[in-house]
């Protein structure tokens, strides 16, 4: 954890550092472009506060404080059937951002917002990011921006599950998220969470997952190795994830 976080309480309990709040709020999509004057004045009313994993960050049903951003570990948006079945409607990693419309609309919260592992989450109230809409025109253009990205990934992940097969899901997950290792030129993808976590957010059961990745092993385009994937062949798994293969 950064320095001004090691010392944070670990239980619920909403604590402040101006320093690292600034830090996050100009990071975060339609936020980037804030002044500074407008920057702090967000800070001020922003907070801190340590979740360990597991733990309800913000539950389906209830009230959403303000915005909810990431400033370390990971958690998920996730919606249950009333069998009880898991589907992730998305991974959250350091950095991204929730509830944006829900905060606009009044609404809320539409889904439970789950911690993988401990967490430091920053909540920006609502009030002050309506009030900063209604003075600054930029800001408000900038976010109703995010949230049409947003609409038009949901779309896209929505047809990709209509017309894609299970594994070409799989390698356009695995395609979106590779990175190259140690500048050597070799691609690698590193699991945000549990396979199982994964599974459920790709729409398949653990064990279509785990064969899955077997099938893509077979075909010599990976090598999995606990929560690090290798990529062997990155131009025909984005082939398989395109339909092409």
């Amino acid at each position: 954890m950064q320095q001004g976080i090691r010392s944070a309480p670990t239980a619920i309990r909403p604590f402040r550092d101006r320093r690292i709040l600034e830090a996050l709020i100009t990071r975060l999509p339609a936020f980037d472009q804030l002044a500074r004057p407008e920057v702090d004045e967000l800070a001020g009313y922003s907070q801190l506060r340590v979740y360990r994993r597991g733990a309800t960050i913000a539950a389906r049903g209830e009230p959403l404080p303000g915005v909810v951003a990431l400033v370390e570990g990971s958690a998920k948006l996730t919606l249950r059937s009333n069998n009880g079945e898991e589907r992730i409607a998305r991974l959250l990693e350091a950095g991204d951002s929730f509830g944006f419309a829900a905060v606009l609309l009044e609404r809320d919260c539409p889904v439970d917002l789950v911690a993988l592992s401990n967490c430091v989450v920053a909540t920006i109230p609502s009030l002050p990011v309506r009030q900063l809409m209604g003075r600054n025109a930029g800001f408000a253009v900038a976010l109703a921006r995010t949230l049409a990205e947003r609409v038009l990934l949901l779309v896209g992940e929505l047809e990709a599950s209509a017309q894609h097969s299970s594994l070409q899901r799989l390698a356009c997950y695995l395609d979106s998220r590779a990175a190259q290792a140690d500048g050597n030129g070799a691609w690698v993808v590193r699991l945000p969470a549990t396979k199982s976590t994964i599974a459920a957010r790709l729409g398949v059961k653990k064990e279509t997952m785990s064969r899955l990745l077997r099938e893509l092993t077979s075909r010599g385009l990976v090598e999995v190795a606990g929560p690090q994937i290798a990529i062997l062949d990155r131009a025909g798994l984005a082939a398989l994830a395109g339909g092409r293969a």
